[in-house]
């Protein structure tokens, strides 16, 4: 059971943080339709806080001494755990973006 709550936490971490960060800067460009704007500036406080994940990670590997093949895995998780938190910035986008054109009224309309 711990280690489940040890993964839930993790994951939370991993996934969840970098995502809101992104998120957060991204929505004020959005709610005015700078889509890709927003998702390029989302996705690079993703990428800057996955680097910094992994640098923690892999000084962490230095310094217990010798790094193996298989000390490496988890490093190439924390790569994919970053693009599914872009995955997921995308498509938080995608729905901010709808929400917005639906409630934008064009007067060509009436």
């Amino acid at each position: 059971m711990d280690l489940v709550l040890d993964l839930a936490w993790w994951g939370l971490v991993y996934v969840l943080l970098p995502t809101a960060l992104g998120s957060a800067a991204a929505l004020p460009l959005w709610l005015k339709r700078r889509v890709l704007l927003g998702n390029a500036i989302g996705s690079a406080i993703i990428a800057v806080v996955m680097i910094i994940y992994i640098i923690q990670f892999f000084v962490s590997l230095l310094s217990v001494g010798f790094l193996t093949q298989t000390d490496l895995l988890p490093i190439g998780l924390l790569v994919l755990v970053g693009w599914a938190d872009v995955l997921i910035l995308f498509f938080l986008s995608g729905a901010v973006e709808n929400r917005v054109k639906r409630r934008v009224v064009n007067p060509d309309d009436f």
